[in-house]
């Protein structure tokens, strides 16, 4: 029988927008634009890591992929699971069948076959690929061992083509939002005859980058502008009603604000800073990206090796503080890992498990006590205790909120913070290597579900880099995993997140709330906590 996913309503903000504003609708200078050409001017922030779809783990360029490329599925403006290469799809227990279309092209003009996906799916598990995100499709039988390098046969992976149009996959456990979870990138196609011919370069150019998305890559000037054009070879062209997305680069909220307000830019994220003096103005869009922010530890320096530690490291940041003073109300206190925009048992995730009975409140005093018994049990003194660096982005928003726990575990403990102010692209490096003592670290979800937070803390997690491993951990996550009965299931990942609050690797500090400027001629575009997080394909601009 075939399933559906549950909705993803809680997670997503369909920005309509009736102010009066200006218009990109005739020309933007660039020579060549024609005067009805309707053209985007988005601020991305920063220069995409990459946009491999099997290596990528970042939001940055999942925003561009989520324009450019196109899975099996896609995610609709409500956030649900729609058709996308794949024109159909049906369950039967845990085979699921999906149906290709045969319009759907690459940007080259090549049909995207069966075989993109597998040749994709094969090199995302391959361990000499290295993507952390392999994990992701465990759920597939085979999937993990293949990973892992126990099997070395491809065949002994659950999936096959019976044809170029159709795709089986056997699961070896239920996974009820699976139809939504093949949108994401790394269950993407590669066009294999590109992929061999750009092997050395491939994703670090856009003369090496091939999608199939409704939009297609035209340039991409590192540090400054990433351009992407509504593509004619897209099945479905006639639904995509901008032209041209011009994605800027700039890092800095402030000048990002002037731009905007010069007419250069046409939809910026503002800084907490900002966000009181535009109140008011109708072209200001709030919204909750159910992105959790942390401080995660390295669990194996001799400091953040004892849990105690790790708890008063916790127990020092005053998260109201930080939401009020730092973040200027755009964000909420975390005292959990899992937002308060996921679903539960009936409502809200959290509205059944109390973030605060975790334990991890502002407490000082606390902190202080807990502190100096984990010193001696390490047998060290806070003599013994050097310099600890903290590693965040160089952006203005990391770098104030960077500075406001340097302060707080400085007044606190007495701990001498050094910062490093770092690039996107650093940052996600010095993680995947687990080259750092603390790093500022965020995470917004894959699909509508806690599970896309909690499985980050699994022992096999590619995206585990904290160093830390917890049996019980990973035997509730598995159990939660194969349980049928829903609120079983929950109650289950509670108690895993219980768990994880207890050993704290990691140390939630907000929610954010993202507050951007959009002109007020452009509508129907979708912000949410899934990819692409801004999304443009369902956008229209008036004239």
């Amino acid at each position: 029988m075939k399933k559906t996913i549950l909705g993803l309503f809680s997670l997503l903000l369909v920005l309509v927008l009736s102010a009066c504003g200006g218009s990109n609708s005739e020309t933007t200078g660039d020579e060549g634009n024609s005067a009805d050409k309707k053209v985007v001017r988005y601020n991305l922030q920063e220069n995409p890591a990459q946009l491999d779809p099997q290596l990528n783990t970042e939001q940055v360029s999942g925003n561009v992929l989520g324009h450019i490329m196109e899975g099996l599925t896609t995610l609709g403006a409500d956030g649900n699971p729609i058709p996308g290469v794949a024109e159909s799809w049906t369950s039967e227990g845990n085979t699921w069948t999906f149906k290709l279309r045969k319009d759907a092209k690459w940007h080259n003009g090549d049909s995207v076959v069966a075989g993109d996906f597998l040749a994709a799916w094969e090199r995302a598990l391959n361990p000499a690929t290295a993507s952390e995100y392999s994990y992701i499709m465990y759920s597939i039988k085979g999937a993990q061992e293949y990973n892992e390098g126990k099997t070395k046969d491809f065949a002994t992976v659950g999936v096959k083509a019976t044809d170029d149009y159709t795709i089986v996959v056997d699961l070896k456990e239920p996974v009820a939002y699976f139809a939504s979870l093949v949108s994401f990138y790394t269950y993407m196609p590669q066009n294999q005859k590109f992929f061999e011919e750009h092997k050395e370069t491939y994703a670090t150019s856009a003369e090496d980058v091939m999608g199939n998305g409704p939009f297609k890559l035209i340039s991409w000037e590192f540090e400054n502008k990433i351009i992407v054009e509504k593509a004619d070879t897209y099945w479905n062209k006639d639904s995509i009603k901008i032209d041209t997305i011009e994605m800027a680069m700039v890092a800095d909220r402030s000048s990002a604000l002037k731009a905007y307000q010069n007419g250069e830019l046409d939809w910026i994220k503002l800084s907490p800073d900002e966000v009181a003096k535009f109140k008011a103005d109708p072209e200001m869009k709030p919204y909750e990206d159910g992105s959790v922010w942390y401080l995660m530890l390295n669990n194996k320096e001799k400091l953040f090796s004892n849990k105690k530690v790790r708890k008063a490291i916790a127990l020092s940041i005053d998260r109201q503080a930080l939401v009020e003073k730092v973040k200027a109300g755009s964000g909420v206190a975390a005292y959990s890992f899992v937002p308060s925009v996921i679903p539960g048992k009936k409502g809200f995730f959290r509205e059944d498990y109390d973030a605060k009975a975790y334990g991890i409140t502002y407490n000082p005093e606390e902190a202080k006590k807990l502190f100096a018994e984990g010193l001696a049990e390490l047998g060290m003194t806070a003599a013994d205790v050097k310099t600890i660096s903290l590693v965040a982005n160089g952006t203005d928003v990391a770098q104030k909120e960077a500075q406001f726990y340097q302060e707080q575990l400085k007044v606190s403990l007495g701990l001498n913070i050094q910062l490093e102010p770092v690039t996107q692209q650093i940052r996600v490096q010095r993680m995947s290597s687990k080259d750092f003592q603390i790093v500022l670290a965020g995470w917004g979800p894959d699909y509508n579900d806690p599970m896309t937070y909690l499985d980050l803390w699994l022992s096999t997690s590619g995206q585990n880099n904290s160093n830390w491993a917890s049996k019980d951990y990973d035997t509730l996550i598995a159990q939660a995993k194969v349980e049928a009965d829903p609120a079983k299931r929950m109650d289950l990942m509670a108690q895993a997140e219980k768990l994880l609050m207890d050993e704290l690797p990691i140390v939630p500090t907000f929610f954010r709330q993202e507050n951007a400027l959009i002109r007020s001629n452009i509508k129907g575009v979708v912000d949410r906590a899934l990819s692409p997080s801004t999304d443009f394909r369902f956008a229209n601009m008036e004239k």
